[in-house]
């Protein structure tokens, strides 16, 4: 063996010295061969206390069962964090808050619609109480204007011969003669009364006694004057 050995590293070291050119040569497969040996030497001997090792733990013995394989485990869909039934609570969670929230845009676009039709609402009745107030004040005014002039037909029949007058008061409208001897003195008034046509006296003196307009006495005075016994009906004899 120290012979091979240092033939060995005669080699190797004329290999060193030649460098490339002894690739042709013999002694680069004597000192493959002699590496190769050497490797399987060493892996032989890492692997014979590995096997031991392997040996010794198939023939050791296995520690008691405690029972716990016997145990059902859990469906994968129930573990804790991230489970299905977690992601489920999740999700409706998720729509139910999206629910509340277009809920919640709704009552909010109601309660802004509501109260635009409330501001117009009111903007409206505004305007509907001053045209009233407008069409009140024309109202007055133009009653007011009915009072003056009905006051200025009385100053001018009371200045005018009672003859005169009645003549007048003959062919006047019963309605707008009461508002005219309405308001005259009485006196004045007896005077033309007595100066009128009896069919006109007589029915300007029943309009001022029933306190009417003279509307309606005008239209029926003549219906007045018929007997009820012709609007009764006939009894026939047997």
């Amino acid at each position: 063996m120290g012979i091979a050995a240092s033939a060995l590293l005669a080699l190797k070291l004329l290999a060193l010295v030649l460098g490339p050119e002894s690739d042709h040569l013999p002694i680069n497969g004597a000192i493959a061969q002699e590496n190769s040996q050497e490797t399987s030497a060493e892996g032989g001997a890492d692997a014979t206390p590995a096997a031991s090792g392997e040996e010794g733990d198939v023939a050791g013995p296995q520690p008691p069962g405690d029972g716990s394989s016997d145990v059902p485990a859990l469906p994968q869909s129930l573990e804790i964090g991230g489970s299905a039934a977690e992601r489920a609570v999740l999700e409706s969670l998720g729509k139910r808050r999206e629910t509340l929230n277009e809920q919640a845009g709704e009552l909010d676009m109601r309660e802004k619609l509501l109260q635009a039709t409330e501001e117009r609402i009111q903007k409206q009745l505004q305007e509907l109480k001053k045209l009233e107030e407008s069409i009140g004040s024309v109202v007055e005014e133009k009653k007011q204007q009915e009072k003056d002039d009905i006051a200025s037909l009385v100053t001018m029949y009371e200045s005018m011969k009672p003859k005169d007058a009645a003549r007048i008061f003959d062919r006047l409208s019963l309605p707008i003669l009461l508002k005219v001897v309405r308001k005259m003195k009485p006196r004045k008034m007896a005077d033309v009364l007595a100066r009128m046509s009896p069919d006109a006296a007589e029915k300007l003196t029943v309009a001022i006694a029933s306190d009417t307009d003279g509307t309606m006495t005008e239209d029926t005075g003549d219906q007045a004057q018929v007997p009820t016994q012709s609007v009764l009906p006939k009894i026939q004899s047997n």
